[in-house]
């Protein structure tokens, strides 16, 4: 919640505008459907917000939902979204024509006085930890039925700021570990993660990269399938000891750490972290707000198929909207089936998807996390389902989400700090993309219902931040085996008569 100086951070633009200049960026269309499901098509969303009255613990945190995370558990098919101190449960009625979508309030007791709040899921366990900061040790809480019932959990890596956590399967390269291994990481100078050998009951002390590849400013914990985790940061060194864009990364389970930064990524002078998504072929995709010449921040994506050490040429994904954007923040990746060449057999190959912010409106040389930027922000959600070779995005609100800008200031912001640092995404079982987000406009209390009026009527009235979901109702998702079959049908030949 509290953001540290960009004094680390160089305000370099030129090597990324080259980088993107090489890209192939492309509006795609739709990847063939091939069994049945839920979708086919573009991807289509319906946004739910939390009802007014849902807080049934000591603090009213629906319309303080800044940072939200979510996961969702593939054995229940229930999410979890937590929102300052207040942790809701989400279920998705997909038997209507629009899905429906309902939230109750599941708060754990153990948590009730945190901040910085963050929440993960295993989806294949179902276990998320839950909570966030309370002076020197985290205040954290661990349930396996979707908040049911909970367990405290006490990490303590250091007293630091901005915390991540992740929950996934253990690295084969520590033979002696296996089952769930979870991570609790914090920012400072000098990063430190906590690594739990037992799903997030007991906690090491931190550990950090001796090499201090990447200090500061991270995103959230990702875990490959394979093991290896991943932690994106916007502040890293390249090999000619440039900053950029890059992640640290443990392939041990935790036991030790090191880092990459990929090269012409260059780290923006301002803006938020960066984020990472891990298909199921272990391809890791990585995106980030760039900064270019004039000033704008375009939402821009890159993968690599070897853990980081070499990487695809970054898309810029502004260019797949009409019109173009002018600055994005807040990115969220997902990743589904795996790259073509991993072995998979589906006829959509290599599926992932990323959710941000974005105002259409060019930044003017402005700043657009710093006061003075008036933009209108939408929530996209950008698509591929062929590896990255095309791109394709939606609008996935209808409403603002926000007026003016987002500001990055932490402690020293002087404009709107509402949205606070970040958003989250998640995937169903059967890919749909879901993403939890915090609506800087909406406070309608006729009954808090997504696309009721609004409270945004100027500028200085986007002051709001109420707990939402963007849900995938429609289209392609993330995994070809729950696509909708296509019907073909067969030419007529000209000249002939059919009978």
């Amino acid at each position: 919640m509290r953001r540290p100086s960009r004094s680390l951070i160089a305000a370099a633009t030129g090597t990324i505008v080259a980088a993107l200049s090489t890209a192939t960026v492309l509006t795609g269309p739709a990847a063939t459907a091939a069994t049945s499901g839920f979708g086919s098509g573009a991807p289509a969303f319906v946004n739910s917000a939390a009802p007014a009255d849902i807080d049934q613990g000591l603090f009213a945190n629906v319309d303080f939902a800044g940072e939200p995370s979510i996961g969702v558990n593939w054995n229940s098919g229930a999410a979890l979204y937590q929102a300052s101190n207040s942790t809701y449960k989400i279920l998705f009625d997909n038997s209507l024509a629009t899905p429906g979508v309902s939230w109750s309030d599941v708060s754990s007791p153990f948590s009730q006085f945190n901040v910085d709040p963050i929440l993960a899921t295993n989806s294949a366990t179902g276990t998320t930890l839950a909570g966030g900061d309370d002076g020197a040790c985290a205040v954290m809480s661990r349930t396996t039925d979707d908040g049911a019932t909970w367990t405290p959990s006490a990490p303590c890596p250091m007293t630091a700021d901005h915390p991540t956590v992740g929950l996934g399967p253990a690295s084969a390269a520590t033979p002696t570990v296996t089952g769930e291994v979870g991570y609790f990481c914090q920012q400072t100078v000098v990063d430190e993660c906590s690594h739990s050998l037992d799903g997030g009951l007991s906690w090491s002390p931190g550990v950090t990269d001796p090499n201090f590849t990447c200090l500061s400013l991270h995103g959230h914990v990702k875990i490959a399938p394979n093991g290896t985790v991943y932690v994106p940061s916007a502040n890293c060194s390249d090999s000619a000891g440039n900053s950029v864009v890059g992640a640290f990364t443990s392939s041990d389970n935790g036991f030790t750490w090191s880092g990459f930064g990929i090269p012409g990524a260059m780290t923006p002078s301002d803006g938020f972290d960066p984020s990472i998504g891990i298909d199921s072929g272990n391809r890791v995709y990585e995106s980030w707000s760039a900064e270019q010449p004039n000033g704008d921040y375009h939402p821009v994506i890159s993968w690599s198929d070897n853990g980081g050490q070499t990487w695809a040429p970054p898309v810029d994904l502004a260019a797949t909207v009409p019109g173009g954007l002018g600055a994005a923040t807040f990115e969220a990746v997902v990743a589904g089936d795996p790259a073509v060449g991993t072995g998979n057999v589906a006829t959509g190959t290599g599926r992932a998807a990323v959710a941000y912010l974005a105002a259409a409106q060019p930044t003017g040389g402005k700043d657009p996390f710093a006061s003075g930027y008036v933009g209108t922000w939408n929530l996209y959600v950008s698509a591929t389902y062929d590896s990255g070779a095309t791109w394709q995005t939606v609008q996935a609100t209808t409403d603002p989400v926000q007026l003016g800008e987002i500001d990055a200031g932490g402690t020293t912001t002087s404009g709107q700090r509402n949205l606070l640092d970040f958003m989250d995404a998640s995937l169903t079982k059967d890919g749909r993309v879901v993403v939890a987000y915090a609506d800087g406009c909406l406070n309608d209390a006729s009954g808090t219902v997504y696309g009721a009026p609004k409270s945004c009527t100027s500028v200085d009235t986007s002051q709001d931040s109420w707990a939402t979901v963007a849900y995938q109702s429609a289209g392609l998702g993330m995994f070809a085996n729950a696509d909708t079959a296509v019907p073909v049908v067969a030419p007529r030949i000209k000249g002939h008569k059919q009978k």
